[in-house]
């Protein structure tokens, strides 16, 4: 997370609040035990996009692990106080990466296409809500979001 904030930094003065960011990060901190750093430079990113809209992934889910390991565990647990400490942030929304094994590759650690193409729907519906216009998927298939897509991702 540190060299995506670091290489980030210039860029992202570049933004207005007409664009959105996506950050999708942070497991390799968590998996080694630092999360505490991690968190430290997801905040610092946010900061540091204050004049724009911000995406965040929640950490990933990942099945190439057994289910009660710590980093499971610590996944859920960092994800939940990103979440928390986000809440103050305007223009910053959070959103869970799925959990259903059928999303994932058979190793377990990344997402299939069909995972891919499940979060490029939530992350367009998001993008769709906060901008409050259509987007088109990287798929090229067409999502029509609805008001009702906005509120079950609870966007305002």
């Amino acid at each position: 997370m540190k060299f995506i904030k670091d290489t980030a930094r210039v860029k992202l003065q570049q933004f207005t609040k007409k664009d959105v960011v996506v950050l999708w990060g942070g497991f390799n901190d968590i998996a080694r035990n630092n999360s505490l750093a991690g968190m430290k430079h997801i905040l610092e990113f946010v900061i540091n996009a204050n004049h724009t809209n911000v995406i965040l992934m929640s950490a990933s889910h990942t099945y190439d692990l057994i289910g009660n390991s710590c980093v499971s565990n610590e996944v859920e647990v960092f994800s939940r106080k990103l979440h928390k400490k986000l809440e103050g942030f305007e223009k910053v929304e959070m959103i869970d990466v799925i959990s259903e094994r059928n999303f994932y590759t058979k190793h377990g650690q990344h997402l299939n296409s069909a995972g891919k193409e499940s979060m490029s729907k939530k992350i367009a519906t998001t993008i769709n809500c906060l901008l409050n216009k259509k987007v088109e998927l990287i798929s090229g298939k067409w999502y029509n979001v609805t008001e009702t897509d906005c509120q079950e991702h609870q966007v305002k």
